[in-house]
Formats: C-alpha cells, sequence, structure tokens
C-alpha cells in the first residue's frame, strides 16, 4: 500500500503546534453551508493558515472547523460563533487534541478531509508505531500528493482520534464518498468530514 507524499518543501520555520481545536456543529439547512463558510473564513483563528469549514459526507447539515494552535496561542471564537449563531441548530462540545503528527507543506492543500472518533484505546505503543510508521517504506509504492497532515489525541482522554488531510487533488475527481463504507463508519462511531466539491 502507497505512503503520503509531501508536496513541495515542508514549512519547517513555523512555531510548534500546541493542540488541534475541533468544533463540530449543525446547521438548520444545509443550503446555508456557503454563507457558513464565508463566515468561518472572515473570522479565521490562531496563526496556523486556516482551514475551510468540513461538511459531513452524510448529512451536510454537519459541519466542522479545525483549529492548530501554536504554543501559547488561546481560541477566541466569541465573534465567530456570534455571526454564526442564526445559521446553527447546535452545537457538540469543543474537541482539544494534543498533536501527535504536525506535518505540513509551505504552499497549502486545496482540499481537506477530516475523521474524528471517540472510539479506541490510546496508549505508549500507539505513539511508537505512529514514529515507525514515518520512518518505514519510505521508497515503497505510489505516493498521494499530501500537503497537511494532523493527527491528535484527545486532551484529557485514552480515547479517541482526529486526523486530518490536506491534498492537492481536484476535489472533482475525488471518489463519492457515499461509495464508502458509510454504515461501518457509523458503527465505530467515525465522523468524516471534507471540503466541498
Amino acid at each position: 500500500m502507497g505512503h503520503a507524499g509531501f508536496v513541495g518543501e515542508r514549512d519547517s520555520e513555523r512555531m510548534s503546534i500546541g493542540e488541534f481545536v475541533v468544533r463540530e456543529f449543525r446547521l438548520h439547512a444545509a443550503e446555508t453551508a456557503d454563507e457558513a463558510a464565508r463566515i468561518v473564513a472572515d473570522f479565521a483563528d490562531g496563526l496556523e493558515p486556516a482551514v475551510p469549514l468540513l461538511r459531513n459526507i452524510d448529512d451536510h447539515r454537519d459541519v466542522a472547523i479545525v483549529s492548530g494552535l501554536r504554543i501559547g496561542e488561546q481560541l477566541d471564537d466569541r465573534e465567530q460563533r456570534t455571526a454564526l449563531g442564526p445559521l446553527v441548530a447546535s452545537w457538540r462540545p469543543v474537541k482539544r487534541y494534543g498533536p501527535r503528527i504536525t506535518e505540513s507543506a509551505s504552499s497549502p492543500p486545496s482540499s481537506y478531509r477530516l475523521a474524528v472518533t471517540e472510539s479506541g484505546i490510546n496508549d505508549r505503543d500507539d505513539e511508537r508505531a505512529f514514529a515507525a510508521s514515518e520512518t518505514t517504506g519510505a521508497d515503497d509504492g505510489p505516493r498521494t500528493h499530501v500537503g497537511l497532515m494532523w493527527v491528535g489525541t484527545p486532551i484529557g482522554s485514552h480515547a479517541g482520534l482526529m486526523v486530518l488531510l490536506g491534498s492537492y487533488d481536484d476535489a472533482t475527481d475525488r471518489p463519492d464518498p457515499r461509495d464508502w463504507p458509510l454504515a461501518l463508519s457509523r458503527q465505530l462511531q467515525v465522523r468524516i468530514y471534507e471540503t466541498p466539491r
């Protein structure tokens, strides 16, 4: 199986990311997702390049914002929440994740895909496996055009994971998410979001 190859130079000059923040919420109507995306872009937070609003592949009323906060940064999304308020039916609790992988290229990706789950148990063996996967199989199989990889584990919990991938593919060329095993994703309590096509 191929592995992710980063396109362009990695941005090694950035300060370290201290945590990832995922905010999931449900819109009153899927038709307002574009308006919500514009608000999110207008109120981008953090010093890291902004990730656009992501939409659940199963129900476009469910959307997510992902932020990478550098060490010492504080999240203040009060203005953003106020602007989004009329569009939002309900908010999930904000999730904070400690970084395990924070790779990115110098140029921003053209599309993103996020997977979030509260299932699974994280331990030190998992961390060693992550480290090993970055150094083995470096020349095996085809590369995908990945420009960003953020992997985090929940702060204050041993269960769960978030993975954000940014790529340079054309959104219209991506496989139809309806062909994915959505029933299995629901059974495993994995929520998958992506940039719109």
